[in-house]
Formats: structure tokens, sequence, C-alpha cells
């Protein structure tokens, strides 16, 4: 049952900052929640000793450079559709 409910935060999580990511330019701190929020929580597991960085370095890197990503990705998205809506509108 407890796998079962991190599985579902975690695809709340990974859902909420695929959306967030995609929000328009000028909200493109709304897509930077989730890394920040992580980047919070890996420091308060540094200094409370419960992440060893020799051994959880993967566990650490992989889902940092995820969030980076789909947060760049996402911004690039919603960058080129408000282009292409500015384009549209210019051609009226």
């Amino acid at each position: 049952m407890r796998l079962a409910i991190t599985l579902v935060i975690a695809l709340a999580v990974l859902v909420f900052h695929y959306w967030a990511s995609r929000r328009p330019p000028r909200y493109w701190y709304v897509g930077g929640i989730i890394p920040l929020a992580w980047l919070v929580l890996l420091a308060v597991a540094f200094f409370h000793g419960v992440v060893n960085w020799a051994q959880d370095w993967k566990i650490i890197v992989f889902p940092t450079l995820i969030f980076f990503f789909m947060w760049a990705e996402g911004h690039e998205a919603a960058r080129k559709k408000e282009l292409a809506k500015m384009k549209a509108q210019d051609m009226e």
C-alpha cells in the first residue's frame, strides 16, 4: 500500500511539473517550483545525514536532471507556442 501511495504522489508531482513547465514565458518561474523544492529537499537530507553523496549520487543526479530538462523543454515549447500565436495575429 505504501508503494502505491508513493507512486501516485510521484506521478502527481511529474504531471504538475509537466503542466507548470509549459506555462507562458512570462510565468517561467511556475515551472521552477518542483526543481526548487527538490533542491531544498536534497539540502535538508544532506544536512541531516540521510543522504551519502558517494553512495546515492545516481539517485540524486537522475531526478535532478529530469526536472531541469523538463523545465527547459517546457519553457522552450511555451516560447515557440507564444511566437506562433504572435505570428498568427500579425497575419490577420
